[in-house]
């Protein structure tokens, strides 16, 4: 399978460099007159310093002093919040795609993201967070969870592939000695198999993550410990009260040798049914059940803006600062589209509305949630950076509060991934991956569009040095 190698980040390095005037390697910073949101209770404090030494905040208050030489910020009043989160992305996708993304997602105030699937080999994916990690290269925080499983001859160039228990195994043996973050379970995965997988991820001590595959019902996904699923459509199908039925005509017809052709047929005649037959007090049980058993969700619900159409103009910003060659492979034919029936098209808005609507029951019911988006060179018009301030909108659309938003792109993931310095609070200890925002984003989330300062790591980038950022994308978009 095609796994591209790369070598070199010229473009990241030469935008780095473009704004290390104001990123530059501190060993203090001190932020003066802020008001601290704390994301998780909803409380404000205001008139707060933080003390910031060697990429971690060790003081916190009112009173806080710091060394003559330490860099000092004054905040002015605004609103500091914990860094973003964007739970499910695909950076490696092509050989220079961290060029565009790492500058994107922090021009954003996304300061963290979880990588669910690549194209590069997981050894030059832990070099560049290595990189990240010692400043050498200005990026997010970034998680290496993309070690994808599925079927033969797999969904996606690069995964690890197993067709039997014995095989997945053997494939978690491998994950674990190759140093991922988790075990990601794949669509066409047969249910021994993906029980198996399962099985073998605890034991190994990772976290076991990915797809409902098409075959499994969420019960059982939920009855085999899966920690956390991508994507949302699948709640949905399990509201339905003919979901084993519609597992049942898949499998029959797989095991009978089906061709792609018409798996793809079964597969998009579940939206009809899904509608037909969806039980709301069916779909409370099934939440209870997810939010008991603690099972995370990346809802992704941006996606099916690219199925819908609603794409943004070619002059629009997000479009002209990726790479031209990223905009002409976005243009062409899609094989997604194109499997997409004239039913699956007429009856699209009313399978958004519904799984918008078991979204907010989910959410509800108390099913942890963490905002994601799919990001990719590979998923045209989903972009990195800009979509997870669209998904957070989206949240708050649905029915959440703003500070509830908030809460699954910063509270959630880092106490999800159990890492040791970050919670989603801003405390001593914790590290200083930190958003400046001119208004409070309790009230409202479009101040999330234009962040007065981003931290990343400690290094502070001020607006000026975010708009520096923001045109060299666009000059390399030309």
């Amino acid at each position: 399978m095609k796994r591209f190698s790369n070598t070199a980040l010229a473009v990241a390095l030469t935008v780095g460099l473009a704004a290390q005037t104001q990123a530059q390697v501190q060993s203090e910073t001190l932020l003066t007159d802020v008001t601290i949101v704390d994301v998780a209770e909803g409380t404000l404090a205001a008139g707060q310093s933080v003390l910031i030494r060697d990429g971690l905040i060790t003081g916190v208050g009112t009173d806080v002093g710091a060394g003559r030489a330490a860099m000092r910020v004054d905040g002015n009043g605004g609103y500091l919040i914990p860094g973003l989160w964007d739970s499910h992305v695909h950076i490696f996708s092509s050989a220079t795609e961290p060029d565009t993304a790492l500058p994107l997602y922090l021009i954003h105030g996304v300061t963290g993201i979880r990588d669910m699937g690549a194209l590069w080999p997981i050894a030059e994916q832990q070099a560049l967070q290595t990189r990240i990690e010692a400043g050498d290269v200005l990026g997010p925080r970034l998680i290496l969870a993309g070690a994808w499983v599925d079927a033969s001859p797999g969904s996606w160039p690069g995964m690890f592939l197993a067709d039997t228990p014995e095989q997945a195994r053997a494939v978690v043996a491998q994950i674990a000695a190759e140093g991922w973050a988790a075990v990601k379970a794949y669509s066409m995965l047969d249910e021994a198999t993906y029980l198996a997988l399962a099985e073998a991820a605890h034991d190994a001590g990772l976290s076991f993550v990915g797809h409902i595959p098409e075959r499994v019902a969420l019960g059982t996904a939920i009855d085999a410990g899966q920690d956390g699923m991508e994507h949302f459509g699948r709640v949905a199908m399990a509201c339905s009260t003919d979901e084993t039925r519609m597992l049942t005509d898949l499998r029959d017809a797989m095991a009978g040798g089906a061709d792609l052709r018409r798996v793809f047929e079964i597969m998009a005649s579940r939206n009809r049914i899904i509608l037909e037959t969806w039980d709301n007090a069916l779909c409370n049980t099934v939440l209870a059940r997810m939010a008991g058993a603690g099972m995370q969700v990346s809802p992704t619900l941006v996606v099916a803006d690219f199925y819908t159409g609603n794409w943004p103009a070619p002059e629009a910003p997000r479009m002209q600062m990726i790479p031209e060659v990223v905009r002409e492979a976005w243009g062409r034919p899609d094989f997604r589209l194109e499997a997409m029936t004239d039913e699956v098209r007429a009856l699209a808005t009313d399978s958004i509305a519904l799984d918008r609507r078991t979204f907010l029951m989910a959410h509800r019911a108390g099913v942890p949630i963490l905002a994601s988006t799919d990001a990719s060179f590979a998923n045209p018009y989903l972009f990195h950076g800009f979509p997870l301030l669209d998904e957070l909108d989206l949240y708050v659309e649905i029915g959440l509060t703003p500070r509830e938003a908030l809460y699954t792109a910063t509270v959630a993931p880092p106490r999800f991934f159990d890492l040791a310095d970050q919670d989603g609070t801003i405390a001593p200890g914790r590290r200083a991956d930190l958003v400046l925002l001119d208004a409070n984003p309790l009230d409202g989330l479009a101040t999330l569009r234009h962040p007065r300062a981003v931290i990343a790591g400690g290094r502070v980038l001020n607006r000026a040095a975010l708009d520096r950022l923001e045109a060299t994308l666009l000059e390399h978009g030309e």
